[in-house]
C-alpha cells in the first residue's frame, strides 16, 4: 500500500466512526469523558480539551486499534501529555509576546487565587497532580499513565505541590 492509500485508510478510520472496529468504538465511548477531564487539566487554557483528546485518538488510531494496546487509558493519557507539552513549547514564544501587545488590564486584587498560576506548571506536572489528587490513582498508576516510574511520579507531585504553594504564597502550609 502506498503512503497516500495508507493515509486515506487512516483518515477514513478516524473520521468515519462506522469504519472503526466495534471494540475500538466501545473503548472510545468509555474513555472519552475521563480523557476530556484529564485534557482540561493537562492542557493549557489556549487548547480546547476536546481538541487534545481528538488529536490523541487520531494519533493512536492511525497506528492501529485501541484494542491492540495493553492499557489504552494509560497510553492515551501519555499521548495527551505529550501533545500538550509540544503545544506548550510551540506557543511559548507567543505567550511571552502577547502581554506586550495587549492593552493594560487591571486585575481585581480582592481575589488572591488565580487559576492561571496552575498553568505555570508543566503539563506532565499537572497530569500527575490531577491523576493522584483528583482521580485518586496510585502513584504506580500515575507513573504508567505519564511514562515515568512510581518514584518519579511521587517526586513530580511533591515538586509541583511545592511550586504551587510558592506561587500562592502558602509556603508554610502543608
Amino acid at each position: 500500500m502506498c503512503l497516500s492509500e495508507e493515509m486515506s485508510t487512516v483518515v477514513a478510520r478516524v473520521t468515519h466512526p462506522e469504519r472503526l472496529a466495534e471494540a475500538d468504538r466501545a473503548l472510545i465511548d468509555a474513555l472519552y469523558p475521563s480523557l476530556r477531564r484529564y485534557a482540561a487539566v493537562v492542557g493549557s487554557s489556549d487548547i480546547e480539551p476536546d481538541d487534545l483528546v481528538q488529536e490523541a485518538f487520531y494519533r493512536v488510531l492511525r497506528r492501529g486499534g485501541l484494542t491492540d494496546l495493553a492499557n489504552p487509558g494509560a497510553y492515551m493519557r501519555r499521548t495527551i501529555v505529550n501533545i500538550a507539552s509540544n503545544e506548550r513549547r510551540r506557543l511559548g514564544g507567543l505567550r511571552r509576546i502577547l502581554p506586550r501587545l495587549a492593552e493594560e488590564v487591571t486585575v481585581d486584587d480582592a481575589d488572591p487565587f488565580d487559576v492561571e498560576e496552575v498553568f505555570n506548571l508543566r503539563p506532565r506536572d499537572r497530569a500527575v497532580l490531577y491523576l493522584s489528587a483528583v482521580e485518586g490513582y496510585s502513584y504506580a498508576e500515575v507513573g504508567e499513565a505519564v511514562g515515568v516510574t512510581e518514584a518519579a511520579a511521587r517526586q513530580i507531585a511533591s515538586r509541583a505541590r511545592r511550586k504551587l504553594r510558592r506561587l500562592f504564597g502558602e509556603e508554610g502550609a502543608h
